[in-house]
């Protein structure tokens, strides 16, 4: 998209945390993303199309997570979600947080929605205390992966299945440091 373009999109872009509240639209915009792009998620569209009201509200309510959703134009152009990493994840990095159910409208790719839902979640994990933040990249989105670099994501050297029912399909875990 040429920088006029995405210059216009930002200045047309909301980005919020949503609440228990908003699950209808968090609901939608997650299905629509493991739709579009299941490669790029642990979880799948069969598996949480299952999902009842309740669930959705409790992920838009848990302490330990935020979720953010982006629209350009009035329109959900993405979504991510910040949590607190688990302690008893074998990955977790003291200190962390981490980024996922990141998903961006293949519209508005390279608009800098990503740039904006990144930030989002960092000031949240900041504001919590966190000193970086950790997400995984599965190794088939070469251009997820580049995003997250140009944006200071490196990799950590881990390395794990994305789903145990699809066994030559990797992601790799990357790190940005705050301060």
């Amino acid at each position: 998209m040429p920088s006029d373009q995405a210059a216009s999109a930002t200045e047309r872009m909301k980005v919020r945390r949503l609440g228990p509240q908003d699950w209808e639209i968090s609901r939608q915009v997650r299905l629509t993303a493991l739709a579009e792009a299941p490669y790029a998620f642990m979880s799948t569209l069969a598996r949480e199309q299952g999902f009842d009201e309740q669930v959705w509200r409790q992920r838009l309510g848990s302490p330990g997570a935020a979720t953010f959703l982006a629209w350009v134009d009035g329109a959900p152009a993405g979504t991510a979600t910040g949590k607190i990493d688990d302690p008893g994840d074998n990955f977790t990095l003291p200190g962390s947080w981490q980024l996922v159910g990141m998903w961006v409208e293949p519209g508005a790719r390279g608009s800098g929605v990503a740039d904006r839902l990144v930030e989002a979640v960092s000031e949240h994990a900041c504001a919590h205390s966190a000193s970086c933040l950790t997400l995984w990249a599965t190794e088939i989105n070469a251009r997820a992966i580049a995003f997250y670099q140009r944006i200071g994501f490196v990799p950590t050297g881990a390395r794990q299945l994305v789903r145990e029912d699809e066994p030559d399909h990797w992601e790799v875990q990357m790190i940005r440091h705050f301060g």
